[in-house]
């Protein structure tokens, strides 16, 4: 999957020809199509590019029933996550917790039934090596996040920094700053090698660890100045596209693999690929195909799920809702969703702790997220380092439609294999 992204992250072809219909009605997605022709014509001027991703896994019932039978079930891909993902330190410490509660139990678990939860460690990893590659040991790290009063998204930063720290016995600078903070602290030297600077300490690697999905003019400038770098960018503007839901959907059309994997040596990537798409459709053409699933969708809402093409998650349609939708939209919106096949999740009784919430034992299901870094050498699309390491499960109330952490609605959990 890191390679799949690394590839479609560069192809920038392919995300300008899916994304431009949505530019009308996307403001960020137009802004940063109109960035990501700047770079075409301007050149790049940093060779290196870094893909931190995590990819969100539901099981699904292939038969009508809730019951578990041999071959009966498969996990399927809910959603791609680039560069600002969160869950990546969380993941770690529900392991140990886990593994501590089961002790106490009575339990000792074998590490083939809890493995190791490297997520924040891999995170750190990749930012480090990127960093390496810059090769200038002056160089700093950049953490840009949205605000810096985020809890949930600065307990993650937290954790993220211990960890790269660690690479370098400590020795390696990282700095926080607020987006909107960047147009002014930071400077780009035009006329001379592009490269970017914080003060006098020159910036090896950016890491974005937010969305900006109406980006206001410092913002833009911002994020403009950093792109026209030197600075190993995660995620770079490519791989910030490749993020949308329309080109996940995309590429899962027929035939779509086969251009980011021609070698007939790769053939068995494709069909692993392929087997773990869940069913999606885009909603902008008016040939036959299309119009029969939007009108199968306005029949049968629950075999559906109505995604906007915009990252970050949330925002989803379910159940009747979704006909209302359809029935209601204009061209230009249509062409703004997807649908995706509803999954039907394995279901089992466990108990839910929240904070400053009574404790709930109710049907529950779970979505498996594993994470990996790519760094690649763009004009060569050469792979330097591919790396799979962690993960993190979040599990929910069956009755509940999103199951967001930070949204309330889900919690932190460990998968335990038997």
């Amino acid at each position: 999957m890191n390679l799949l992204y690394f590839r479609v992250s560069q192809d920038h072809a392919f995300l300008i020809e899916t994304l431009e219909p949505l530019a009308e009605t996307s403001f960020h997605i137009r802004v940063w199509l109109e960035l990501l022709r700047e770079i075409q014509s301007e050149g790049i001027h940093q060779p290196i590019s870094l893909i931190l991703m995590r990819s969100d896994y539901m099981s699904h019932i292939k038969n009508n029933e809730h019951e578990i039978k041999k071959m009966d079930y498969e996990l399927k891909q809910v959603e791609i996550n680039i560069g600002p993902y969160g869950g990546a330190a969380h993941g770690g410490h529900m392991t140990k917790f886990h593994r501590k509660m089961m002790e106490k139990a009575g339990r000792r678990v074998k590490s083939d039934s809890m493995p190791d939860n490297e997520g924040a460690e891999q995170l750190a990893e990749g930012l480090y090596e990127a960093w390496k590659l810059f090769k200038n040991p002056n160089a700093i790290v950049l953490i840009v996040a949205d605000t810096m009063n985020r809890t949930y998204e600065m307990s993650q930063i937290d954790q993220i920094l211990i960890q790269l720290a660690k690479n370098d016995n400590y020795k390696l600078k990282i700095v926080n700053l607020a987006l909107h903070e960047c147009d002014k602290r930071l400077t780009l030297d035009e006329a001379g090698d592009f490269s970017l600077h914080l003060g006098d300490q020159i910036v090896g690697v950016v890491h974005f660890k937010t969305f900006c999905f109406h980006p206001n003019k410092a913002q833009k400038d911002s994020r403009r100045k950093i792109e026209r770098s030197t600075a190993i960018k995660c995620p770079d503007v490519g791989s910030d596209l490749s993020n949308m839901k329309k080109v996940q959907q995309a590429i899962a059309m027929p035939g779509t693999l086969e251009r980011f994997f021609p070698d007939p040596n790769e053939a068995e990537m494709i069909v692993e690929l392929r087997a773990s798409f869940a069913g999606m459709w885009g909603l902008g053409n008016e040939d036959e195909d299309t119009k029969n699933i939007i009108n199968d969708a306005i029949e049968n809402p629950g075999n559906y799920v109505l995604k906007p093409s915009k990252e970050g998650g949330g925002n989803n349609t379910w159940g009747d809702e979704i006909a209302e939708k359809l029935k209601a939209f204009t061209k230009k919106q249509l062409e703004a969703h997807i649908l995706m096949q509803r999954l039907k999740p394995i279901v089992g009784k466990n108990y839910l702790v929240y904070a400053h919430r009574d404790v709930v034992y109710t049907d529950t299901t779970s979505e498996l997220s594993t994470f990996g870094y790519l760094l690649g050498d763009v004009p060569n699309m050469k792979v330097l380092h591919n790396v799979s390491k962690g993960h993190m499960m979040r599990t929910k109330p069956e009755s509940v439609n999103e199951g967001g952490v930070e949204a309330g609605g889900g919690v932190h959990d460990s998968p335990y294999l038997i």
